[in-house]
């Protein structure tokens, strides 16, 4: 009787432990769940705002923007170094062209030299942009300069420092060196940067993925841009200045 009552006594202790364990587990389980919804959350968070400080940088160093309720398209100035050498100064890409003669100069400019054997200047960063080799006689010993006041594109051959040559019209007057035409847009639930280096090499970059909507929507001289991940159904938006 009394081994009876003992295994009675284990078998309600085990019941009691089992329910203990189990009011126990309930807040410790829905606790560790929503640690993991949120920590899914700020991931998602994360990266849709990394999409669209990738896109605001972009956008911020176009020129002639056209503009659809999912994608954006533009000339890339060369003054921003989103892709190169941070120690590049704006004003290295800019500058202003003048006539002499029948002759083109761009005084101060620094477009082509050699130094210690090495070819240097604007030139040569502008060939790093493109992955190509620092060497002066070649077949793409070109840039683009953008006609500030016209908005109007010029393909120009570096011949040292200042002296330039037109390869089609001319002008005078101020410029920027153009990098790309690129194209953000979404295709298949996700962001991609297409890059055209102008001579119709085109390449295509991942900005973000599993995204559901990308809006882009002009507002006077302000763009905003929403952006949804599909997996947590959460958006960001942002407005972006050029």
């Amino acid at each position: 009787m009394k081994k009876a009552f003992s295994l009675l006594e284990l078998a309600l202790s085990l019941v009691i432990l089992g329910v203990l364990i189990v009011i126990l587990s309930n807040p410790a389980i829905h606790l560790y769940n929503h640690s993991y919804k949120i920590k899914n959350s700020n991931t998602v968070f994360l990266n849709l705002n990394q999409a669209l400080l990738s896109m605001e940088k972009i956008y911020h160093s176009c020129l002639n923007v056209i503009l659809t309720s999912r994608s954006f398209e533009c000339y890339m100035s060369a003054n921003d170094d989103i892709f190169y050498d941070l120690s590049l100064k704006k004003l290295n890409f800019s500058g202003i062209i003048l006539e002499n003669n029948e002759s083109f100069f761009s005084p101060k400019s620094n477009l082509h030299f050699i130094e210690n054997g090495s070819s240097k200047g604007i030139l040569s960063n502008y060939k790093d942009m493109h992955s190509e080799k620092k060497l002066k006689i070649y077949a793409n010993d070109y840039m683009y300069f953008y006609d500030i006041q016209n908005s109007k594109i010029y393909k120009l051959l570096v011949n040292d420092r200042e002296k330039i040559h037109f390869l089609n019209e001319k002008f005078s007057g101020f410029y920027t060196i153009l990098y790309a035409y690129v194209r953000v847009y979404l295709e298949n639930e996700n962001i991609y940067m297409q890059i055209d280096d102008l001579n119709h090499n085109k390449r295509s970059f991942l900005l973000a993925q599993n995204i559901s909507k990308l809006i882009f929507k002009q507002d006077d001289k302000a763009l905003k841009v929403l952006i949804c991940d599909k997996s947590q159904n959460e958006c960001l938006s942002k407005w972006m200045f050029l």
